[in-house]
């Protein structure tokens, strides 16, 4: 299944929205239940509405993540935060704005 994801190193979560978790739902399994709340940048807490595990593929390079669900209000349909970066070893390149992601065997880059 193909979801575009903004990356965000600043956000300490792996996020989906709850509309993309409504597109996906029946069609991949990996969901479970949450008890997080999310803390937004204006103070707020938001509830979790659910959880989703598994393996995500980048050109080629796979890691094991895990998302919260929660209703973003349509600002992005996946945040690819810190602990997404981490798993896949990313190195965020500033100045052309362009992510390096590894495995240990391959070297990407994407385009953020």
């Amino acid at each position: 299944v193909y979801v575009t994801a903004l990356v965000d190193d600043g956000a300490m979560v792996a996020a989906m929205d709850v509309n993309t978790y409504r597109e996906l739902e029946g069609k991949i399994g990996g969901w479970g239940t949450s008890n997080r709340r999310m803390r937004m940048a204006d103070g707020r807490l938001v509830p979790a509405i659910a959880s989703w595990s598994g393996t995500v593929s980048i050109k080629g390079i796979e890691a094991p993540a895990s998302f919260e669900v929660f209703d973003s209000g349509g600002s992005w349909s996946l945040l690819f935060g810190k602990p997404l970066l981490e798993q896949f070893k990313a190195v965020h390149e500033y100045q052309n704005d362009t992510i390096r992601i590894t495995d240990g065997k391959k070297l990407k880059m994407v385009f953020n």
